[in-house]
């Protein structure tokens, strides 16, 4: 058996352990194995690293089991043996964007949720930006952008009216690369293997047809539907209040013993809804109040009634912000987090 950590911070305790497949003796020298696709992007991953693995130090530790045999005189035994490498530096990870569409005579502020985009407290990103899926060669910046966290950047797009119709590709940069948001793959690819991101999608913005404003934020306009991220109120059109979930911390108080679980994302509103899978925790506690969002967390800790349903999907699902405005939940988060049994 042979597994892989990922020690990013340094600090001697691994944020992540692949177990590896394919464990096959080539010679008494020489093990073979194989890193298998990890489960912490969804059914769709297409990426042998989990998110909260950023690079820095790694250690493969193989166990060699022995049996009892004629040439065995010691009966059964097993041997572990470890190696440090260095992993280098991840490129940042791009999930998903929001809005993924709007007008672009204005000024677009987008969230970028993924990973990776803080390393041992450092912002780990140089730049933002977004290409044209038709025309690589036309490229805009985001200026400004801000790393909010390690799982999330607020980026702010002038794409002005002449990209009216234009669908754009979004990235990050960083000392480690590019993030993946392929269109093509690249020659000499394995199958099967998957455009867009460690998903398996395309990450884009999309700027409407018209070259308006879109729908006033308080008052409906004749003719003019409202926005994406903006629903029909019962006084015009009323921003959806949408919850952003991008990390999740199984704790394991050393007194009790008690688990307990920290989500993290942006717009967590109290009195929000929160299900693991099919469950829902029984006790809620909201944290660490969000400077973007008035009212609004990004940190809320779970207890009671989680280990049944770990690992499994997290949904938040804020209150209705109003009269006619329906209360939409995040997008899921894969939590792989699960509670020990000794």
């Amino acid at each position: 058996a042979a597994t892989l950590s990922c020690d990013t911070n340094g600090d001697g305790i691994a944020e992540t352990t692949v177990a590896l497949v394919n464990v096959t003796p080539v010679s008494c020298n020489l093990i073979r194995a194989t890193i298998p696709v990890s489960a912490s992007f969804g059914t769709t991953s297409t990426s042998g690293f989990p998110a909260a693995c950023c690079g820095g130090a790694g250690t493969i530790t193989v166990t060699t089991t022995f049996t009892s045999g004629d040439n065995n005189a010691f009966g059964p035994f097993t041997r572990t043996f470890t190696c440090a490498l260095a992993l280098g530096t991840r490129a940042p990870v791009v999930l998903s964007v929001t809005p993924s569409s709007g007008s672009c005579s204005v000024l677009q502020d987008l969230l970028i949720s993924g990973a990776c985009f803080i390393i041992n407290g450092v912002p780990s990103v140089t730049s933002v930006f977004a290409i044209d899926r038709a025309d690589p060669a036309r490229r805009i910046d985001a200026a400004p952008f801000t790393v909010l966290s390690p799982f999330l950047i607020d980026a702010f797009f002038n794409f002005t009216s002449a990209n009216a119709g234009r669908t754009f590709l979004i990235f990050v940069q960083g000392p480690g690369g590019i993030s993946r948001n392929l269109l093509a793959l690249p020659a000499g690819s394995p199958t099967p293997c998957t455009t867009g991101n460690e998903q398996g999608i395309q990450v884009t913005f999309t700027c409407s047809t018209s070259t308006g404003g879109g729908c006033p934020s308080d008052v409906a306009a004749p003719g003019c539907p409202c926005p994406v991220g903006v629903a029909p109120g019962t006084n015009g059109c009323t921003p959806l209040d949408i919850a952003v979930v991008n990390g999740c911390d199984l704790k394991r108080d050393s007194t009790t013993g008690a688990f307990s679980l920290d989500v993290v994302g942006r717009n967590i509103k109290r009195g929000a809804i929160v299900t693991i899978g099919s469950v829902t925790p029984k006790k809620i506690k909201f944290r660490e109040a969000d400077s973007g969002f008035p009212g609004a967390f990004i940190r809320i800790t779970l207890k009671k009634g989680i280990c049944g349903a770990l690992p499994g999907n997290i949904v938040v699902t804020n209150p209705s912000p109003g009269p006619g405005v329906p209360a939409v939940p995040s997008q899921a988060f894969r939590c792989n987090d699960f509670c020990p049994t000794n």
